[in-house]
């Protein structure tokens, strides 16, 4: 390919990269949560694992321990969740959403389902051979990020 054609492409990407933050950032400031995207995620996943503990939240969002325990430690302090202990179990640490927490659970799936409808219709506009060279892209480009978020170490592989 064309040195013009990847750099076109890299700009297109980056583009539409900033666009999505900013569309976030929007979303959030709109709910008034103060949350970071990072936040939101660990929140949704507290919920619909059902009071995981530090490992499984790291496994589940393929982030080290240490980034986890971050995140959480910042999630009680703003009173999104509490943390606790199991009577048989004095060691290991779990959490669950505080009334607060849930009420983002919840207008974070409530976004979810709204982009997902509208994105539905978008996509529609593509035929079947178009979206399967998209789908193509998105999975290759979604594993190089994997890899090179790896890289950085904040990531499990």
């Amino acid at each position: 390919m064309e040195k013009i054609k990847e750099e076109l492409i890299f700009e297109k990407v980056v583009e539409f990269i900033e666009k999505a933050e900013v569309y976030n950032d929007l979303s959030n400031k709109k709910n008034n949560w103060n949350l970071s995207l990072s936040e939101i995620h660990c929140i949704d996943n507290i919920e619909k694992l059902g009071s995981p503990n530090v490992t499984l939240l790291s496994n589940t969002m393929k982030m080290t321990r240490g980034g986890i325990t971050k995140i959480t430690r910042k999630l009680i302090k703003k009173e999104f969740i509490t943390d606790f202990k199991e009577e048989g179990n004095k060691k290991e640490v779990y959490f669950k959403l505080t009334s607060k927490g849930l009420e983002v659970y919840l207008d974070h799936e409530k976004t979810h389902k709204t982009a997902k409808d509208r994105e539905m219709g978008f996509y529609s506009i593509f035929t079947g051979e178009e979206q399967k060279i998209i789908l193509k892209f998105l999975e290759k480009s979604n594993k190089h990020m994997q890899k090179e978020m790896e890289k950085l170490g904040e990531i499990e592989e």
